[in-house]
């Protein structure tokens, strides 16, 4: 491009850039992004600029605009896609003069490693290390720009120096100090102050001038969120570069985070163990225990106080002592996790120096989880362990297994023993020693022997309790609630209800309607039958308690009958009598039946209600109705008769 190309290009610029809204942008120390908006000339404010003795660069990056001075870099993303050549948006750079370029599409030029700059001024080493590679493309090398085509960079000042400095909205006087928003993260607690790694969420807004409101995005500029204050707290999680943003509302500035933000809260949790063994005597540089988190990511050091000052420990959870032990003894030291977002975690370890031992965990099987074992567990319950092994120690055994009922002695086994192979054992189920445990808390003693590196003798053991309830529940008891039968033992109700007494406190309880087919667990102290005939046997109950031991069941005796059906009158409700009949003659014969036979009368017995017992007579079990006097004129009387079955109803 000649230098007249430029001059002209540049006054068209000019033009062009009085006719649109200016926004005047100062540059501070870090990357920012700014998404450029049609109608809108963006100009640097040139008092940031100490021209002599800084550099700026121009870079053309893609279709993204970067533009470098000193620790600051501004990039307009999609530049040159978006404003092109006919500038509906333009960009204006201060010049070493104090006059104003603006940057248009095709003016640039390519140094050797493919870089195309736009603009710049300063020492020539600000482009010049920008291309280290030599000029084997054809593209032309910073050097030979200078030297041959001299005429176009002083092409380039020149037209700059007579442009002058101004833009609509503006009184073009350059006095705009005005700081653009940035944006920081609060409390950058990770590994570095740097690395946008923290488990504070707050998120800084700088430069608000007082009276603006602004909005943020967590999402790259999907949706924006008015702000409140001058921050906001992110949401756990990981957020890419440029998914931050803020902008000033009804600003087309968008001030992006260019680097990637993790925000953790979460702390680390250890997995590794709270009690460590070693022999006397170890090296110094031996580690005697290993810490671990749920969280590779975790450096360890050790909190001040109980023992801290007798070990090391290495970023990665190595901890040692810092001196051999030569006596035995228990030392209690604090390890502090802390993850690279800063959140901590402690735990205590307990480190015991023994001179040489055997050690054994004791495992009971097959007794479920509630550690107390009932009958039914008994009879398939095992014991097992691993044998930890202190120093050098040869010839490992089980020596003997005791069961101790407090300080009593219950049982020891020292023959038919379980072998040790491949550090575990197991002791099998065996009614000689299953046996002699029945009701009560009992502690499991394994013995250990074996032989030193000396040929000295080496023992160790441990110890393990449990609970053992073999004792069977009390057989529970159910009654009809309300036997409403002829007598109030017959069987026959009409309710169905069953109470069930003797269930033991926390003991769960099933019932059965069909022999012990089937069982439902019982609520409360009562369940209800159906209606009809429960035969003998067929109504049973049982208990379980807390141990799981069941109890006998429990069978009705006799024959349940609940019947909840009203007797069913037949016949007319309606009788004729002469006047003057004898006091014998009868006047009307109820006839119902019932639900356990279909007979009239069977298991009915009839009674007349209210007034009508004055003037009439039942006979209580055939229902037959008679006057108590002769009547001796035409009239009409009325009588209610009650039938009432054997089940009450």
């Amino acid at each position: 491009m000649k230098k007249s190309q430029i001059t002209t290009q540049q006054n068209k610029a000019q033009k062009i850039t009085n006719q649109l809204n200016k926004e005047v942008l100062t540059l501070t120390k870090g990357t920012h992004h700014i998404q450029p908006q049609t109608g809108i000339a963006y100009q640097l404010n040139p008092k940031d600029f100490n021209t002599k003795k800084t550099s700026l660069i121009a870079k053309r990056v893609n279709d993204d605009l970067e533009v470098t001075f000193a620790e600051s870099v501004l990039i307009f993303d999609n530049y040159f896609t978006l404003c092109k050549t006919d500038l509906s948006c333009l960009v204006s750079l201060p010049t070493e003069d104090g006059g104003l370029y603006h940057v248009v599409a095709d003016t640039f030029f390519t140094l050797e490693d493919g870089t195309q700059v736009v603009y710049f001024y300063g020492e020539q080493s600000i482009v010049a290390t920008e291309s280290s590679a030599t000029s084997t493309d054809g593209n032309q090398s910073f050097s030979d720009v200078i030297a041959s085509n001299i005429g176009i960079v002083a092409a380039v000042v020149v037209a700059a120096v007579v442009v002058a400095s101004s833009g609509s909205g503006s009184d073009g006087d350059g006095d705009d100090t005005t700081q653009p928003l940035a944006i920081a993260l609060t409390n950058d607690a990770g590994s570095s102050n740097s690395d946008g790694i923290s488990k504070n969420g707050e998120i800084t807004i700088k430069h608000l001038k007082s009276g603006d409101t602004w909005e943020y995005s967590t999402d790259g500029g999907n949706r924006f969120i008015s702000g409140t204050g001058n921050s906001f707290v992110l949401a756990s999680g990981t957020y890419g570069a440029n998914d931050i943003q803020i902008k000033v509302s009804g600003s087309a500035t968008i001030i992006k985070y260019a680097s990637s933000i993790t925000i953790d809260t979460l702390a680390p949790s250890f997995t590794s163990a709270a009690t460590a063994k070693v022999e006397a005597n170890t090296e110094a540089s031996t580690t005697i225990y290993t810490a671990a988190t749920d969280d590779n990511t975790v450096t360890y050091t050790l909190k001040a106080g109980e023992q801290q000052d007798k070990f090391t420990i290495s970023n990665t959870g190595e901890l040692k002592y810092k001196q051999a032990q030569t006596q035995a003894g228990t030392h209690t030291v604090t390890i502090i996790a802390t993850d690279i977002a800063g959140n901590t975690a402690e735990k205590t370890v307990s480190v015991s120096v023994v001179d040489i031992g055997l050690l054994t965990s004791i495992t009971w099987n097959n007794i479920g989880t509630d550690n107390i074992i009932n009958t039914a567990e008994m009879a398939t319950a095992t014991l097992s362990g691993t044998v930890s092994v202190i120093g050098t120690v040869s010839s490992i055994s089980v020596s003997s297994i005791v069961f101790k009922q407090g300080d009593t002695t219950v049982h020891v086994i020292t023959t038919n023993l379980p072998a040790i192979v491949n550090n575990t054992w197991a002791l099998a189920n065996n009614s000689a020693w299953t046996s002699k445990l029945t009701q009560g808390d009992y502690t499991v003693i394994v013995n250990l022997a074996g032989k030193g590196a000396s040929n000295q003798d080496v023992t160790g053991l441990n110890s393990i309790t449990t609970k053992i309830d073999i004792t069977q529940p009390a057989q529970p008891t159910f009654t009809l609630t309300n036997d409403t039968g002829v007598s109030n033992s017959d069987g026959v109700t009409n309710n169905g209800m069953m109470t069930v007494a003797g269930l033991e406190s926390d003991a769960t309880w099933q019932y059965s309607t069909n022999g012990g087919t089937n069982w439902t667990n019982g609520t409360g102290t009562s369940f209800t039958l159906t209606e009809g005939t429960h035969a003998i046997d067929a109504i049973q109950v049982k208990q379980t308690n807390v141990a799981g031991n069941v109890s006998s069941v429990v069978k009705n005796a006799g024959a349940i009958v609940v019947d909840t059906s009203d007797p069913l009158f037949a016949g007319a409700a309606t009788a004729n009598l002469e006047v003057n009949a004898a006091i014998t003659t009868i006047v009307y014969d109820a006839q119902a039946s019932n639900l356990s036979s279909g007979n009239a009368d069977d298991g009915i017995t009839y009674s007349i209600k209210n007034a009508s017992t004055s003037k009439f007579a039942i006979t209580t079990d055939t229902g037959i109705v008679t006057y108590k006097a002769i009547q001796t004129t035409v009239h009409t009387d009325a009588v209610t008769i009650i039938a009432t079955d054997v089940a009450g109803n």
